[in-house]
């Protein structure tokens, strides 16, 4: 699967913009086009099974972006780590969808970005229900495991 035409994002943030500006626009080929085409790419949505492989990560944000819910995110980063042609970032999604009166519970995401000849690209993406206060995590050390 080709990646469809596109700026090429610059820097890991520039790719973490795209991913979200494509899935609050439910835009399957914007959303593709900043996944990178490896093998080894997996996404886990909330409370999902790991899709691992770009066909897979393919057919599972296709499956998401045409159920008809348009998403808007408001983003509170964690943690934001860049080191050679890696960067994770860290953040909780807070999200309302369209027709909705509230904004649904956070999700803790988890997005590694990969620096490709194309550009930034994203090859993982964990999503789960956030069980933390959120302000104890903004005082939490700033630490992994």
């Amino acid at each position: 699967m080709e990646q469809t035409a596109s700026p090429s994002p610059a820097t890991p943030r520039e790719a973490e913009k795209a991913f979200y500006q494509a899935f609050e626009q439910a835009d399957a080929e914007a959303m593709l086009a900043v996944w990178d085409d490896g093998a080894d790419v997996v996404c886990i949505h909330p409370m999902g099974q790991a899709l691992g492989g770009r066909e897979a990560v393919a057919r599972g944000w296709r499956e998401i972006l045409a159920s008809g819910h348009r998403m808007h995110f408001t983003l509170i980063p964690l943690q934001f780590t860049e080191d050679g042609d890696l960067a994770v970032s860290l953040v909780y999604e807070h999200i309302r969808v369209d027709g909705e009166s509230r904004t649904r519970p956070p999700i803790l995401a988890t997005n590694v970005y990969r620096r490709t000849p194309g550009g930034w690209r994203i090859v993982a993406h964990h999503a789960s229900p956030a069980v933390v206060d959120l302000e104890a995590a903004r005082q939490a050390p700033r630490s992994l495991h």
